[in-house]
């Protein structure tokens, strides 16, 4: 029997995935919550929600991903 590539730890998956995942345009960020992947998106994309599966699919194809339509994210200023 073949051994996952990649662990089952969703963080350690997280670490793995986050800079490929992060240049799909349209993902807003990705996270751990509740001890789920969970990709955050701009806006509801099949197209982005396919991307994102395909780069998952060549990491861990067995891996679950959660989306969230969060909206863009914006660097906040400190005062």
């Amino acid at each position: 029997m073949a051994q996952s590539k990649t662990p089952t730890d969703p963080r350690a998956l997280k670490r793995k995935v986050s800079s490929q995942i992060l240049q799909v345009p349209g993902v807003s960020g990705i996270g751990v919550p509740k001890g789920r992947l969970t990709v955050y998106l701009e806006s509801d994309s099949k197209d982005v929600k396919d991307k994102v599966r395909e780069v998952l699919k060549t990491v861990s194809p067995e891996a679950n991903v959660v989306f969230l339509v969060t909206g863009k994210f914006a660097k906040q200023d400190s005062d």
